[in-house]
């Protein structure tokens, strides 16, 4: 999973992004986390460094985290109340 340097033919770390959503991470009835989903993004994380790769990992859960300490079911349709559960 490295990328060769055509020149050299050695390889070379990459920087390497990964976007985990709220859907990613919490389960959509309960809002409660995806532990399984988790655990294998952990995992992939730890390989890539392995690797030598650099990692950023950004995730946009905090809707999902949001309505579930709030006691709320759906993610609300209006901007401004979907900014208050951020």
């Amino acid at each position: 999973m490295s990328h060769k340097n055509p020149r050299t033919g050695k390889s070379q770390s990459l920087t390497i992004v990964i976007k985990l959503g709220t859907s990613s991470i919490c389960d959509e009835e309960t809002n409660l986390p995806l532990l399984s989903n988790l655990s294998l993004m952990v995992e992939t994380v730890v390989k890539l460094r392995s690797l030598g790769h650099r990692i950023v990992l950004v995730t946009s859960g905090a809707i999902g985290v949001g309505l579930r300490r709030l006691n709320r079911d759906k993610k609300p349709k209006k901007l401004s109340e979907t900014q208050v559960i951020r």
